[in-house]
């Protein structure tokens, strides 16, 4: 491989370390909203009946409503499935969610290292090639 090419193979490592991380910074927001659901749910049951929660609707923004059950949390399954949990069942589901997205960070940051090992590598091929053109 030549310098330019080695130059070009450099380029594009960094191109992929950089999607990479900003893959790494939407899975550690998905993790941390995992946390603040899960938070939120727990406490739900110290909530009573009949109290005025706001309900998101999207884009932030927000009804009020009047929470109902403070027992039982309605928790996405699955696609499009929804299901009524128990709040203990709910907070599990939504670790276990959290779990997941610990795992891919950690394949992400491994990734990452590798690619680094790459660019490393080429730089010394390159710095090389330098001192034998002196």
């Amino acid at each position: 491989m030549n310098q330019q090419e080695q130059l070009q193979k450099y380029q594009q490592i960094q191109q992929q370390i950089e999607q990479v991380q900003d893959y790494v910074m939407q899975v550690e927001d998905n993790i941390n909203e995992m946390e603040e659901t899960a938070k939120a749910a727990k406490n739900i049951e110290n909530e009573e009946v009949g109290s005025e929660i706001l309900v998101p609707i999207g884009s932030g923004a927000f009804v009020v409503g009047e929470l109902k059950e403070t027992d039982k949390i309605v928790t996405n399954i699955g696609g499009e499935a929804f299901e009524k949990k128990t709040v203990g069942k709910a907070v599990e589901i939504l670790e276990g969610r959290k779990e997941q997205l610990q795992e891919t960070h950690d394949e992400l940051q491994d990734t990452i290292e590798q690619l680094q090992a790459q660019m490393q590598e080429i730089q010394q091929h390159l710095q090389q090639a330098r001192q034998d053109q002196e």
